[in-house]
């Protein structure tokens, strides 16, 4: 286990153990902080057939099948889109109410829930709403605001958060080693996994190119590769904006004018805003007017 999930997992293991675990867990936090992880610990354990605590034994025959992928009697409901449909919700009813194959619990996954939409989010308030013996659904949700009232009420809510960045750093380094010297590892240590997906994946280039990008605005540089970049890796965009509010720290703690200060935070707002709430953004006009709009700021 990741050191900084053993906070959650040990305040979910004192309840289990004394019988109060709730039926639906929600476990809520920043993106890459390890949710899934934890979740999938927590339903190999209700799983299990000879765990006392909320720890698998990894020697019985449900753990095989968990092992080899193929316990009947758990399900992962999630989405690479951007949304999780009514339907996907609507199969959890249904294997919920069949019988265990295991003859034991049932568990179900359901990753990212605030990309449930509307109809989705009702039909899991109904399942959420007539509990059955011996069933239980976990939920993670990045943004818990993004979740509808009714949902977060009828679930256990687990804060899942790095509380020692030492203890990342050290993580980080028994994992990736000379990788975490980055110049931008300080600003994700709260989402390690969100690091090591990067370096795994090769795009630390990406993320470095980036980086120096914005480190660069308010000078005169060409913006076009760095829009080019977010083009054809839009789920950057939000590391885009989390740079763009350093540089921004930055140059006021340079004594850049205030005025153009609040300009420039006033240019990225609009945007973030633009690119949540707009379906079908051009994104690459976008990121075009903010480029122009900061270097004018920031310089």
């Amino acid at each position: 286990m990741m050191p900084w999930l053993e906070r959650p997992w040990q305040q979910l293991n004192t309840s289990f153990k004394a019988g109060r675990f709730h039926h639906a867990q929600l476990l809520a936090g920043l993106q890459g902080v390890g949710k899934l992880a934890l979740a999938q610990g927590l339903a190999d354990a209700i799983l299990c057939e000879n765990t006392s605590e909320l720890l698998a034994c990894g020697q019985c025959k449900s753990c095989a099948l968990i092992a080899a992928q193929t316990h009947p009697d758990k399900l992962l409901v999630s989405s690479e889109g951007a949304t999780i449909g009514v339907d996907e919700i609507r199969a959890i009813a249904d294997f919920i109410y069949h019988s265990a194959q295991q003859g034991g619990n049932k568990v179900v996954i359901v990753h990212q829930a605030h990309k449930m939409t509307h109809s989705a989010a009702n039909a899991l308030l109904k399942t959420l709403e007539e509990p059955n013996a011996k069933r239980f659904l976990i939920l993670t949700c990045d943004d818990v605001a993004q979740l509808p009232a009714t949902i977060v009420s009828r679930c256990a809510k687990s804060n899942v958060a790095v509380q020692s960045q030492q203890q990342v750093r050290a993580w980080l380094i028994q994992q990736l080693g000379d990788y975490v010297d980055q110049p931008w590892i300080d600003l994700f240590v709260s989402q390690p996994l969100k690091i090591k997906h990067w370096i795994e994946t090769s795009q630390v280039e990406q993320i470095n190119q980036l980086f120096n990008s914005i480190e660069r605005l308010g000078h005169d540089t060409d913006v076009s590769e760095c829009v080019e970049l977010l083009m054809k890796s839009p789920e950057l965009v939000s590391e885009m904006s989390l740079f763009v509010q350093e540089r921004i720290k930055q140059r006021l703690c340079e004594g850049a004018d205030f005025f153009k200060i609040t300009a420039s935070q006033r240019a990225l707002s609009e945007f973030i805003k633009d690119h949540q709430q707009i379906p079908g953004l051009n994104l690459q006009l976008a990121l075009l007017k903010l480029f122009t709009s900061l270097k004018q700021a920031l310089q």
